[in-house]
């Protein structure tokens, strides 16, 4: 069957030797169901007027939607990531509301709807960015829509205070399948609806318009295990992890792995160490904490000044606890790193902290205890209990970020564990993850969307 992914990007970047495939993020999740079959992918060319339609690596019909600098502003900086970004993980930020930035969502969501396909097939659309699109194919596409959403969804009582609350339901009624990260996050959207949509009627987890159902799902997204798995013991990833521990040297290590944003819990994180090392001051010196910082949107004035904030902070715990000639405790990397790079850190790792405020998933904690089980180690994984990978990775060490003192306490039990006990944890986390990987949430999404349209 033709598959049509509608995404805010295309999954692809120019470099010095022309495009090549994207890596991470969406496009590590969409490469598998797309590349065995027919397929398409809409999505913002990122302001290149001369994307092919197809690049070589990549087995799928690029379809660019072309937008100008003020609508990028408006969609994407304004409406996409300052409004509906804090709001839907639950205000940890508070959210802008501006009218010019909804027209803004509203002009380009219909641009991506409006994109020309041949053929019928399943429509599939991503994340907070196009949550208008489903009702827009509705009225020309005849075959199955279906929506997934890949952060988290808020309570109704939070996501009441939109102004635009009913438009962005319609939207996502469209589709014949919604489906979310949690069962929390399916039924928080269930709940909205009943709530804020007079003329539906919840009937268990399906949303009856009139003579249509609309079925909602769980079905949290994952990694390809088994390429993870393979990296993790590559030659370039074994030489990457020998210079690491030349480095650091008998140092236990702590791990964070994140884009620089608010949600991410980078600030409380730091404070929790600061907080630790104050409080037990053996600890200095032979505890070294890396934090991994991929820039993320800094068009956007939060996120500078969250920049700020982390480099000041990390600033005065290195100025604290820094002896005479001796090492920093913390190795701040504000970059992406190549995948061998970032594996080998995932091997090295005693302890990774995975600790966002709110989080649809968040796949570095699959990844790391992938890369862990791969290279026979046993280092403890410290997961925020507001993330959806929490829900699966029942052997982690559970944590509230908001809470200081009690992450600090977390980290020094994770450092304390019996190493037998770390590394029966990590395999059981890394078993559960392969069974469960992006191959597995691939298939439940796609056959979800044709059951769900053929008992529409």
């Amino acid at each position: 069957m033709q598959l049509v992914a509608y995404a805010n990007r295309l999954p692809v970047t120019r470099g010095r030797h022309g495009w090549r495939p994207s890596a991470g993020g969406v496009v590590s999740a969409l490469r598998p169901a797309l590349e065995p079959r027919e397929s398409s992918w809409i999505g913002w060319d990122g302001g290149a007027g001369d994307l092919p339609r197809r690049v070589e690596g990549l087995d799928v019909e690029l379809l660019p939607v072309r937008l100008s600098r003020r609508e990028v502003d408006d969609y994407y900086h304004g409406f996409a990531n300052r409004t509906l970004w804090p709001l839907l993980h639950g205000l940890v930020e508070q959210p802008v509301f501006e009218r010019r930035w909804w027209r803004a969502y509203r002009d380009v969501n219909e641009r991506f709807a409006a994109v020309e396909v041949d053929g019928g097939g399943l429509r599939w659309v991503h994340d907070y960015h196009l949550m208008l699109v489903p009702s827009l194919l509705r009225r020309a596409h005849a075959g199955p829509i279906g929506f997934f959403l890949h952060v988290p969804f808020p309570p109704p009582e939070i996501y009441a205070r939109l102004p635009w609350r009913e438009q962005l339901l319609d939207g996502l009624l469209g589709a014949d399948l919604v489906s979310f990260q949690t069962e929390t996050y399916r039924d928080n959207f269930v709940r909205t609806c009943a709530r804020l949509r007079e003329h539906v009627r919840v009937e268990g987890q399906t949303i009856a318009l009139g003579r249509r159902r609309v079925r909602t799902a769980a079905h949290p997204i994952s990694i390809d295990a088994a390429a993870l798995a393979e990296g993790a013991r590559s030659a370039a990833t074994e030489r990457s992890l020998r210079g690491l521990r030349t480095q650091f040297g008998s140092r236990r290590i702590l791990l964070g792995v994140d884009r620089l944003d608010y949600t991410k819990g980078i600030i409380e994180r730091l404070r929790a160490i600061e907080y630790l090392l104050a409080e037990r001051p053996e600890l200095r010196g032979r505890l070294a904490f890396v934090q991994i910082a991929v820039p993320s949107r800094g068009e956007v004035r939060e996120y500078r000044e969250l920049r700020r904030n982390v480099e000041e902070l990390v600033g005065r715990i290195n100025g604290r606890f820094t002896d005479p000639g001796g090492d920093v405790p913390v190795h701040y990397l504000y970059r992406g790193l190549p995948p061998e790079r970032l594996l080998a850190y995932y091997r090295l790792a005693d302890v990774c902290l995975v600790t966002p405020l709110a989080d649809g998933m968040n796949l570095v904690a699959k990844e790391f205890v992938t890369a862990q089980a791969a290279g026979g180690g046993n280092g403890a994984l410290v997961l925020s209990e507001f993330t959806g990978a929490a829900v699966e990775l029942r052997d982690a060490l559970r944590c509230n970020p908001f809470d200081l003192e009690g992450l600090a306490a977390t980290i020094e039990h994770a450092l304390a564990l019996d190493e037998g006990d770390r590394r029966r944890r990590i395999e059981r986390m890394a078993a559960d993850v392969a069974r469960h990987d992006v191959y597995w949430w691939t298939e439940q999404e796609l056959a979800a969307a044709r059951k769900a349209r053929s008992a529409a």
